[in-house]
């Protein structure tokens, strides 16, 4: 005979609020009664964003200046030390 036992859901698991009687092992049905409300939709404003630099632009002047050196040849160097 069906039983109704109500339960909360959240991030993919049911969790019941009470065990349901005389049930070992059955079939159930899951119906969402509400639904959370959607977040608020903001319009994207594409050309405050192009207007932006992004976080690359702003390490480019840095980067051209830097002597890095040989740092693959330094790299590859400490790698193959661990291994032999």
């Amino acid at each position: 005979m069906p039983q109704t036992v109500e339960a909360n859901y959240h991030d993919g698991v049911v969790e019941l609020k009470h065990k349901p009687t005389g049930i070992q092992n059955a079939r159930a049905l899951v119906v969402f009664l509400d639904t959370e409300e959607p977040q608020e939709r903001h319009a994207i404003d594409w050309d405050s964003i192009r207007a932006r630099k992004s976080s690359v632009d702003k390490w480019i002047g840095i980067l051209q200046s830097a002597d890095l050196g040989d740092w693959k040849a330094e790299r590859r160097a400490c790698v193959e030390g661990k291994h032999q």
